[in-house]
């Protein structure tokens, strides 16, 4: 009997707001006019998308050569270490031992530094792609009279003729064909 009463209760209510009663009232909604763009797609094949991959990546395998040749320093200086323990005092091996450490740490915070600054570099010129994106859906929607567009993946089944993609993707390559990836500066250093 009680979920009757709850029932009865909501749907009074349901009715009240449909009547337009009390203070729940609004205009009603337009009716769905609906759009859907591979978001992903759009990420993954613009040509600015792409040109910041590839700079990304450019500056990763930059990044990796100084890492690898600054990790063969070390290496060449950890058996120089352990070559010289026999002839070295304790004192001075545990000396030496810490300051390879102390600069293997640097190495590893340095490593990390860069992998933020990526992250950070990367972050930024693809906010522009995002921003780009809206506003070409944005001009689209407003021409075509579009009040919904959605990504295809949030949606089971349309129409192709519902997909706004390739149109969006020429008007990004137009509009935005190439951005500039930052260079982060490293912390503490802004």
């Amino acid at each position: 009997m009680a979920g009757l009463l709850g029932l009865s209760a909501g749907t009074a209510l349901v009715g009240a707001i449909a009547a337009g009663g009390g203070r729940l009232s609004a205009e009603p909604l337009p009716p769905a006019v609906v759009a859907v763009v591979n978001y992903q797609r759009l990420l993954r094949e613009a040509r600015a998308a792409r040109q910041i991959r590839e700079e990304i990546e450019a500056r990763r395998r930059r990044y990796q050569e100084e890492i690898k040749a600054k990790e063969r320093e070390l290496l060449d200086k950890e058996r120089e270490i352990a070559r010289q323990r026999s002839l070295l005092s304790p004192e001075a091996y545990a000396r030496k031992r810490r300051e390879f450490e102390r600069e293997a740490a640097a190495v590893q915070r340095e490593v990390q530094e860069r992998r933020r600054r990526l992250d950070a570099a990367s972050a930024s010129a693809y906010a522009e792609v995002r921003n780009a994106i809206i506003e070409v859906v944005g001009e689209l929607a407003q021409e075509r009279g579009f009040n919904l567009v959605l990504p295809s993946t949030a949606v089971l089944l349309f129409s192709p003729r519902l997909d706004l993609t390739e149109e969006v993707l020429a008007g990004i390559d137009a509009r935005l064909p190439r951005v500039e990836v930052p260079e982060v500066p490293a912390e503490g250093t802004e």
